[in-house]
């Protein structure tokens, strides 16, 4: 079935430049533009697919210590390692992503007066795209703290004299206002016919609003809004029962409360707009070509046994069940796409054995040469002896192996998580009850039993908590936030130093020599805040002369 799929029709119109600059002013002369409903709602398409987008979702993990990065990743593995520099595509891709996508919401809602479409639905367009701003602006703040800051289209003098707005006061009282304008019309997720599935509700902005006092570590914001959404007076939410299976079919059902879009108009033979998985998963079902990231060992780690203990490095049986739906590690079974000319041997259920480990590879090749999944000294394999597995949905997988499954950016077991650490840090403890309406929920889902379902004492809580996020929502792109904000309540100068937050290294699994075979020797050094790209200074003095701490 036709989901809900984001036109392009606006792209020659809307966009043209990007950063802070002023569009061509003949990209709006058109009088009668606003009058045909067609050309609201590709303003409305277009918006969307700007707010957010997959390769943020998958390349945001090479900011934190889950994944290391190959060569081939360049710009943002010289984030990751401290070596990038003010002209680095990451930090401009983000500024000029940010105000682009505000210049269409910025056009679109300068313009609600001039749209022939019905007051219903332009209620319903103008919260969304509010919604859109805000989280937008979230980004751009959390990234590179105080930010120029403008409610409508600024023009090209008025970039070229921009000043910074401070962050505070971008979060008080614009994006919490504007998340609350869209929470307080927007409809509920059981209100939205199927065909709309993707559209953003009340219940996104105000999850939005918790995740805002979250990477502020705001803990009584964070609990105010997640206990709005726990209400139910926002929507039904709650945990699906099979982790693996939320990652195959949930997008849309009761845990999923904001998704990045993707949609087939008939099956995968007809993919309408899709995200490419050939980079992640194992190069034997993947592109054959470059791995952009391998999950390190710090992160297996992180998953234990299901009686709570924790597990040998190579030991990958009888895991916490995320591990699994995660993962792929050496000796794990992957089902083929159906549709894909597939390179390996198959057993009669259409899985093949994926070997990361090179003597087993060169062992299993006697049977099957087309593996190819080991490391190799090239950045066509993984670097740790591990590779992604989450949001492989073979069954959503077309023949240039893209993938039409949709993307959850939020869900409801982050709420979940965001509740109980806000809870911890502003009260040193959880009840037994807030425990177990939590972390105890995701821990019985992921398969544990006994006594590791049990509250462990307050000295242990934090870690745990943490260690639970990092597990529950692992390469879902959150994991770089929480370690740049927890190092902030560990040391407060960040903000003012730009320092780097994050200082360790990466390993791979033990048979790839302790993780020596990483393609780069640097140690992560990533600096707590992105610098205003060298570009913006070059034409705005003010904003050279108010650089972020730590960049030149």
């Amino acid at each position: 079935m036709k989901k809900f799929v984001f036109s392009l029709a606006l792209l020659s119109t809307l966009v043209s430049c990007v950063g802070l600059e002023q569009y061509p002013t003949n990209s709006y002369t058109d009088e009668n533009f606003w009058n045909y409903e067609a050309n609201v709602d590709a303003a409305l398409n277009l918006g969307y697919s700007q707010c957010w987008n997959d390769n943020l979702y998958w390349y945001n993990n090479l900011l934190s210590d889950d994944v290391y990065g190959s060569r081939h990743s360049g710009d943002w593995l010289s984030v990751a390692t401290g070596m990038a520099n003010t002209r680095n595509g990451r930090f401009s891709g983000e500024w000029n992503g940010c105000y682009q996508e505000l210049r269409t919401l910025h056009t679109a809602l300068d313009n609600l007066h001039r749209m022939k479409v019905s007051d219903e639905k332009k209620a319903r367009y103008e919260a969304e795209w509010r919604l859109m701003r805000a989280f937008t602006y979230l980004r751009l703040i959390t990234w590179f703290g105080d930010v120029p800051f403008f409610t409508s289209n600024p023009t090209n003098a008025e970039t070229l004299v921009a000043r910074r707005t401070s962050a505070d006061d971008v979060i008080r009282p614009f994006i919490l206002g504007e998340l609350e304008f869209a929470a307080q019309r927007l409809p509920k997720n059981t209100q939205i016919p199927a065909v709309e599935n993707g559209r953003y509700t009340c219940g996104t902005a105000v999850a939005l609003k918790a995740r805002v006092h979250l990477l502020n570590n705001n803990w009584e914001g964070c609990i105010e809004e997640c206990e709005r959404l726990m209400s139910g007076n926002f929507g039904t939410y709650d945990l699906e029962p099979d982790f693996a299976e939320l990652f195959l079919t949930g997008h849309y059902g009761k845990e999923s409360i904001m998704t990045i879009e993707f949609a087939s108009d008939g099956g995968v033979e007809k993919i309408v707009r899709g995200w490419g998985l050939g980079n992640y998963v194992p190069q034997s079902i993947g592109s054959g070509g470059v791995v952009a990231f391998s999950p390190t060992q710090e992160l297996v780690d992180c998953f234990r046994k299901l009686d709570g203990s924790e597990a040998a490095k190579a030991d990958y049986s009888d895991r916490d069940r995320r591990f699994q739906a995660t993962l792929a590690y050496n000796g794990c079974r992957i089902k083929v796409p159906a549709i894909i000319n597939a390179r390996v041997k198959v057993d009669a259920q259409g899985y093949y054995t994926c070997w990361t480990r090179k003597e087993d590879a060169d062992y299993a090749r006697n049977n099957d040469p087309a593996l190819m999944d080991d490391y190799n000294g090239s950045q066509d394999r993984t670097a740790t002896g591990y590779y992604s597995l989450k949001n492989y949905a073979p069954e959503t997988i077309g023949v240039g192996r893209n993938s039409c499954k949709p993307l959850m950016e939020y869900r409801y077991a982050d709420i979940l998580l965001t509740y109980a650490e806000a809870l911890f840090e502003k009260n040193g403890t959880l009840t037994d009850d807030q425990w177990n309406k939590t972390v105890r929920r995701l821990r019985e889902r992921a398969g544990f039993s006994g006594a590791y379902l049990n509250k462990p004492a307050d000295a242990d809580l934090r870690e745990a908590i943490r260690n639970e996020r990092r597990c529950e929502l692992a390469l879902e792109g959150r994991r770089c936030y929480d370690v740049r904000r927890w190092a902030l309540l560990a040391d407060p100068s960040l903000k003012e130093t730009g320092n780097a937050y994050l200082t360790t290294t990466a390993t791979g699994a033990p048979f790839m020599e302790g993780g020596a075979q990483i393609f780069c020797d640097n140690p992560y050094g990533i600096k707590y805040w992105f610098p205003i790209p060298a570009g913006e200074c070059e034409q705005n003095a003010y904003l050279r002369d108010s650089q972020n701490p730590g960049w030149n």
